[in-house]
């Protein structure tokens, strides 16, 4: 029963999860582990380092008829980084490939998405072509993942991520200090994935994933008794940071969803969800176990 996964970096879409690096490979090797047949569908640049037995194909997932025998013969498919254009030809690919289950790695903006016209939908787009598929789905909608939240340029207001700028002794500038979002170890979020391509019992269904919920200030007081040294940490104002975006080119739509977001988390603290530990049958792992695992990333 092969399983394709295809693998994007990035995608100028609001909470996209890029599965190029830590979240696409703990997948893939998950499925190995388990003796279940794998390949991936990924651009050049993440071409190597996949686990041994895993079937390699170099393409792009958003002009899937460039490859279109990255489907051959496939029975579930993990999508990822799928655009509205293409999404149609992609499905009805793997549809004639053989795709029996799709899990389509999906994020929350179909809560926002569903209030305005077809036109205007990116992620609910994408869900709606794999409900209309024929094929049993499922919709994974995840939180930010703990590696991509730490360790990528776009996700800090320091200038570059969080590692670079405490290994050099900068200071680390975010808002909404004590705002806790639901952060998920990528390991955990890799396991929701295979169970859900695994059980067939969450087909038709929409899936949340978060982590432990945690604030940027407990964050860096974690990382700064792990490192044994005080971390530099500046809460920039709603307008700051506002006024950072813009000279980003950060879209106004997004830096209005942004300062919703985090003053909707620092008003209304999140409870921690029990959905990981119900699908995998134990708590989610914490920052502070995905930090012991780390912690070198942040050392000179």
């Amino acid at each position: 029963m092969t399983t394709l996964l295809t693998i994007v970096k990035d995608r100028d879409m609001p909470g996209h999860v890029p599965t190029a690096g830590p979240v696409g490979h703990a997948i893939a090797a998950q499925l190995a582990a388990a003796g279940e047949p794998t390949r991936v569908l990924t651009p050049p640049s993440e071409a190597s380092g996949w686990p041994d037995g895993v079937e390699v194909i170099v393409g792009d997932v958003a002009r899937p008829a460039e490859s279109a025998a990255a489907f051959d013969g496939i029975q579930r498919l993990f999508l990822s980084g799928a655009v509205p254009e293409t999404a149609y030809e992609l499905v009805t690919l793997a549809r004639k490939g053989g795709m029996e289950h799709i899990v389509v790695l999906s994020s929350h903006g179909p809560e926002f998405e569903i209030q305005y016209e077809p036109e205007a939908w990116s992620w609910l787009a994408i869900e709606v072509v794999a409900e209309r598929s024929g094929a049993r789905w499922t919709h994974l909608r995840p939180s930010p993942v703990m590696a991509h939240q730490t360790f990528h340029d776009d996700y800090s207001y320091t200038g570059v991520n969080w590692a670079e700028a405490i290994k050099r002794g900068e200071v680390i500038r975010e808002p909404y200090a004590d705002a806790r979002y639901p952060l998920i170890h990528e390991h955990d979020l890799a396991a929701v994935a295979v169970t859900l391509l695994a059980d067939d019992r969450h087909a038709g269904q929409v899936v949340t994933a978060y982590g432990p919920p945690i604030s940027p200030l407990e964050q860096i007081r974690l990382i700064g008794q792990a490192l044994g040294r005080q971390i530099p940490f500046e809460e920039l104002s709603p307008e700051q940071a506002t006024e950072l975006d813009r000279q980003a080119g950060v879209s106004e739509e997004m830096i209005v969803l942004g300062r919703s977001v985090g003053a909707d988390f620092l008003a209304s603290p999140m409870e921690p969800d029990h959905t990981v530990a119900r699908l995998l049958g134990r708590p989610p792992r914490g920052y502070a176990e995905w930090l012991a695992d780390h912690l070198d990333a942040f050392r000179l």
